[in-house]
């Protein structure tokens, strides 16, 4: 089928009535149970074969064209428990009373409609109540990893001319040195144990002083305690909510940098709204009187919208985990029905699953569903994992630019080895980019997405907004991935690689450009390329090939301790290299580029090896 064939199809297809579309939905489903046998045209924009595969009805009806304050406090009992954290519990009632003082705190403070907040902290009832407070304002919420460093911290506030910011104490040595170059005129310092009871905030403020890493706030009145700054706000706030537009800009997160440099994502509600409209005709068990664990950080979408605002939005109480290290699900079992969490969470799991006492082991029993995001997970660990945890596991994909979760498997229809279908309303394609046209089913291409979720922008950076948001044929605009697989005649997607470089490390992505860059910048290295190894504590790991200077190569081993350092100084703690190789010089491919394959294999020979050393030396003791 030739392209203007296919486009022809498609407008017939954008015609259909809501009654020609019911049936066409019928007819896909005795298609995909085997009762008819009919054609397809072989495209999956056109045949949408992934239609049998949701609700017939939603878990709740939800309106995208509202902010998300309105979509979260749209319940019927506000009695009901929203959130649980570290033996805190709130309802609907006290999180919306929470909100709304917050947000006559900071309208009083001066912030504005329009205005960009910094956000600096993790997982706490108090980070959603500053992401909605300032949702109600119209103001504009920035967040990045707490593991930033200071210049990044100066360059987020910098670039969107940052006057207010909301940051964990553990960040104040970092904001104090920074604070002099940047416009902030109040920074607002809360505490992972802010909202929790006396005895656990007195636990963990001891251990902060005998650990050494208790920070006092600076006699400086752009500081302030989160508790002072609350008690500006009024318990009978009387602010109106902003009213809904498309395009106003609500939310910024961080790209990881997986298609080039790291990227400031810019949101609108629609995204959040839209999101957790079409998840509700997922078969997924969220809803009233089901708990979901959230054991993502709140600076990636995956985490902020889809574990945290979705589910509040469908009625679901939240647990949140004040960490995402790999125990996290381990160590809140009993607390949850679903979890989304990332795989190397499940791995965690399965392998320390005989250390649950009894009473763990039979509150494991009340767990449906464990989603997996953010890598792959196998057809054998998907069986495998299912069969120890009694629970469906289902695997999904997406990115931030799509606003988390792009597909997912059913539940009812989880295909292993696949990341499941669209979300309800969208469309998944395998794009040839050189030839402008649809891939049929089965041939590998660009993941392309023509999502309702898609983000508004990259900040300050069109050129890279225009090579991701694609004007096709079809006079739409089709969001990019960079990610290589193909769709199956089911619908499903199965990944098949990514077209640019990316480490995913715990979870965690990691371009390979950001390590390269940093690397690249001292004056002594001549050539850098980074690759991602085999790693036996973390699944995959960072690994640093440079070639140095001519003058430098006598140096060797100090240059790799100044490399290490300044990357330990300047990157996220998950960006530095675990290993570091100097060579002579680097290999290319017959097209005169670094030969990326040969040097993970390179690199995983070496790990090898190096963990066969150390086995001999640890048996001669």
């Amino acid at each position: 089928m030739n392209k203007e064939e296919l486009l022809v199809l498609k407008e017939k297809i954008e015609k259909l009535s809501d009654k020609e579309k019911n049936l066409r939905s019928k007819y896909l489903k005795q298609l995909a149970t085997g009762e008819i046998y009919g054609p397809l045209t072989g495209y999956s924009s056109i045949d949408m074969p992934w239609l049998p595969f949701y609700r017939e009805n939603p878990i709740k009806n939800i309106n995208p064209n509202q902010i998300m304050y309105d979509m979260v406090f749209n319940q019927e009992n506000m009695d009901k428990e929203a959130i649980g954290y570290l033996g805190t519990t709130w309802t609907y009632k006290k999180l919306k009373q929470e909100v709304d003082k917050c947000a006559d705190a900071f309208q009083k403070h001066g912030v504005k409609t329009g205005d960009v907040v910094l956000i600096g902290v993790s997982n706490s009832p108090e980070s959603i109540v500053n992401l909605l407070a300032l949702n109600k304002l119209g103001a504009v919420s920035k967040w990045f990893d707490l593991r930033t460093s200071e210049s990044g911290i100066q360059e987020y506030a910098n670039s969107s001319n940052c006057e207010y910011m909301v940051a964990f104490d553990m960040l104040l040595p970092k904001i104090e040195k920074i604070v002099n170059n940047t416009k902030l005129k109040k920074v607002i310092i809360t505490s992972p144990v802010g909202p929790v009871n006396i005895f656990i905030k007195g636990i963990f403020n001891l251990k902060n002083v005998l650990n050494k890493k208790y920070n006092k706030i600076p006699k400086d009145d752009r500081f302030i305690k989160y508790c002072d700054f609350i008690k500006f706000g009024s318990d009978n706030s009387k602010i109106e909510c902003v009213k809904f537009d498309k395009e106003r800009p609500t939310i910024m997160i961080q790209s990881s940098g997986t298609t080039g440099k790291p990227k400031t994502i810019v949101h609108s509600d629609y995204s959040i709204t839209q999101c957790t409209r079409e998840i509700a005709y997922s078969d997924l068990p969220l809803g009233e009187n089901k708990q979901l664990l959230v054991a993502l950080p709140p600076w990636i979408a995956y985490g902020i919208g889809d574990a945290m605002i979705l589910p509040l939005s469908l009625g679901t109480k939240i647990e949140l985990s004040p960490n995402f290290d790999q125990d996290a699900v381990f160590k809140n079992v009993g607390k949850f029905t679903i979890a989304f969490a990332a795989p190397f969470h499940y791995r965690y799991l399965r392998d320390n699953i005989d250390k649950l006492s009894k009473k763990q082991r039979k509150q494991f029993e009340k767990v449906e569903c464990l989603v997996s995001g953010g890598d792959k997970i196998t057809v054998e660990e998907n069986k495998e994992f299912e069969e120890i945890f009694n629970a469906v596991v289902v695997n999904g994909y997406g990115n931030n630019e799509g606003w988390g979760a792009l597909t997912v498997n059913p539940m009812q229809h989880n295909k292993y080895g696949t990341v499941g279908i669209p979300k309800y309303d969208e469309v998944i394609i395998s794009y040839d980019s050189e030839k402008g046209i649809e891939l049929p089913y089965g041939e590998i291409g660009e993941i392309c997405s023509l999502a309702n979720t898609q983000f508004i922008e990259y900040e300050n950076n069109q050129e890279a907004t225009n090579e991701c948001k694609v004007l096709h044929d079809d006079k739409k605009v089709w969001l990019h991935t960079g990610d290589l697989g193909y769709i199956d005649q089911e619908g499903f997607l199965h990944l098949g690689g990514r077209s640019r470089r990316v480490i995913v490390r715990l979870g965690f992505k990691i371009s390979a450009y950001t390590i390269e860059d940093n690397i690249s910048s001292n004056e002594f290295v001549k050539e850098c390329v980074a690759v991602s190894v085999n790693d036996e504590t973390e699944e995959h790991a960072p690994m640093v090939y440079v070639v140095l200077k001519e003058e430098y190569k006598n140096q060797e081993e100090a240059i790799k301790e100044i490399i290490f350092d300044k990357c330990l100084s300047t990157l996220k703690e998950y960006e530095v290299p675990k290993y570091i190789q100097i060579v002579d010089e680097l290999p290319y491919t017959q097209n005169g580029k670094y030969d990326f394959r040969e040097l993970e294999t390179r690199g995983n020979a070496f790990v090898d090896w190096e963990k066969s050393i150390i086995k001999k030396k640890y048996k001669k003791r």
